[in-house]
């Protein structure tokens, strides 16, 4: 009896499941898609040094119109400054490239096509987006923006329409079944900038997860499983109805990409989660547009309260409320600016930041966040817990965002530096940070409202709340990172306030080390669970 088949030796299988290694470089799938056999198309180089002009922190909030008309021009802005490479850094063991938005590990599992009619400049198509030479590659010729409106079950006639797919290798290559949720968590990034910049050029961005999936995956030439698409953001104001399309792929793409999966680990249960959550004819996603457009309610915040150990955003240094005070006068660098100057921050310093900075970063990230076009029908049921470790006037402790008054409500006082170090997976970030973000869900509530698709949407609209502060702190002056974390730790710590909730995003906020490293931690929480596990305090 042969033992070569793999698939058929519990032996193999269980030795290859087992298997520790640091990182595999041998299956390392490639981080740009490309068509060899199309020509790139270039795209109009984004004006001026710095992009667009606008505050950041005004950006985030969406202070101003966004009723100008997209242009080749404004569309690429949109790419550039949420999508694209816009460095470069030569290191010892060669280039490394840093795009517009954060991604877990650097392996951007997003990819962007773009469905249009006629633009100045740019041909109506379907065209796919490469980040790295900043060109487009013309997959569909003419005007078929209705099938892309047959999918999402809206025929207004949007100029054009992003719709963003994953690739969930590039995660699951070093995450494995974890990844799943890294790659939305990268979409929520990408769609934290594409907003930002839609309110800086003043062009209208609406976000939609809900559409039938199978209609779009042949259209783009995806296959549904590898790549996969994963939401849609409408560009522009509609000018009049599409007329309706049958549904139907239009044949067959030109050309085939490169090979991304090539050397592919399945890991089942982020394929099973993938299925489960599809939207499966036009009825689904009809009753998921009627779902998510209906905000979830809840009375939690508003018998909260305010009193003793409510500290409202508007407040004075005393702590009182201050009506007066304008949370959007607080400074921040252009919005352009902060986006070609981003970097995840690697080590905290352990100073305070000022209330101010850090109030208008919070009320800008939550400002207009449960809007459907936003938070993808799931804000309301997103929370933000804080540990706050060094802010100028804030005492020091557990705090909860009460959207319904604008302000932190004090869970508990004290320090929790080596609590935070250890909730963000051991690591020195969170403890030196000045605040770290906790960003966490009610995923019971989502699911029962929207079904299992609700999971994607939550982890995408974590992705944009923590990509918000992300960028609202670089444009601040100040530095932020996400992170991974201990899932059940988060709650505990957080309990009985967060309850019933799920961890799902973690930001540590602050002033930025002058030696930018990684400096080694271990928490007094890590080391008094490895002496109990070893047997420490056990009963004989």
């Amino acid at each position: 009896m042969s033992t070569d088949n793999a698939a058929s030796n519990p032996a193999r299988q269980f030795n290859d499941a087992t298997k520790l290694q640091y990182i595999n470089l041998a299956n390392k799938p490639p981080l740009y898609k490309t068509y060899p056999g199309l020509r790139g198309i270039a795209l109009p180089a984004v004006s001026g040094p710095a992009g667009p002009a606008m505050p950041t922190l005004a950006a985030i909030r969406g202070d101003g119109a966004a009723d100008n008309p997209l242009t080749s021009e404004s569309l690429a802005s949109l790419l550039y400054h949420s999508a694209a490479v816009i460095k470069r850094a030569r290191l010892r063991d060669g280039e490394v490239h840093y795009r517009a938005a954060a991604s877990a590990g650097a392996l951007y599992p997003t990819e962007v096509y773009i469905v249009c009619g006629n633009l100045d400049g740019l041909r109506a198509g379907v065209y796919h987006f490469n980040p790295l030479d900043f060109t487009l590659a013309r997959l569909r010729n003419g005007d078929l923006r209705r099938w892309v409106a047959a999918a999402a079950g809206d025929h207004a006639a949007y100029p054009a329409t992003l719709v963003f797919t994953t690739v969930f290798w590039r995660s699951a290559w070093k995450y494995r079944e974890r990844g799943y949720r890294y790659c939305y968590w990268d979409l929520g990034t990408i769609a934290a900038n594409l907003l930002a910049t839609g309110n800086a050029e003043g062009v209208a961005v609406n976000l939609q997860a809900g559409f039938v999936d199978r209609m779009l995956t042949g259209y783009l030439g995806n296959d549904g499983v590898q790549e996969a698409p994963s939401l849609i953001a409408r560009l522009g104001t509609p000018e009049g109805q599409l007329p309706a399309g049958s549904g139907d792929v239009p044949g067959m793409l030109p050309e085939d990409s490169i090979d991304l999966y090539g050397g592919a680990i399945e890991y089942p249960l982020s394929r099973q989660m993938h299925a489960a959550s599809a939207l499966r004819d036009g009825d689904d996603a009809a009753r998921w547009t009627a779902a998510a457009g209906v905000a979830g309610t809840s009375d939690k915040d508003e018998r909260d309260g305010t009193g003793e150990g409510f500290r409202p955003l508007r407040a004075e240094a005393g702590g009182g409320f201050d009506a007066g005070i304008d949370l959007a006068a607080e400074p921040s660098a252009p919005l352009g600016e902060t986006v070609r100057g981003r970097g995840s921050t690697r080590r905290f310093a352990t100073a305070a930041m000022p209330w101010p900075a850090f109030r208008a970063v919070v009320d800008a990230a939550m400002h207009g966040f449960d809007d459907a076009g936003v938070s993808c029908g799931v804000g309301p049921n997103l929370n933000l817990y804080l540990i706050v470790n060094a802010v100028d006037g804030l005492e020091p402790g557990a705090y909860y965002y009460n959207r319904f008054y604008n302000g932190l409500r004090r869970l508990k006082t004290g320090d929790f530096r080596h609590a935070a170090g250890h909730l963000g997976f051991e690591q020195a970030l969170p403890a030196d940070a000045s605040a770290v973000a906790f960003i966490t869900a009610d995923m019971e509530g989502a699911q029962s409202r929207l079904g299992p698709r609700a999971y994607r949407a939550v982890q995408t609209a974590a992705g944009i709340l923590g990509g918000r502060l992300y960028l609202g702190m670089h444009g601040a002056g100040y530095g932020a990172t996400g992170l991974t974390f201990y899932d059940d730790a988060v709650i505990e710590f957080f309990a009985p306030h967060a309850g019933g909730q799920e961890a799902v995003f973690v930001v540590p906020m602050g002033i930025p080390h002058e030696n930018n490293r990684v400096r080694p931690f271990r928490s007094r929480i890590a080391v008094g669970l490895d002496a109990r596990a070893r047997g420490a305090g056990q009963s004989i």
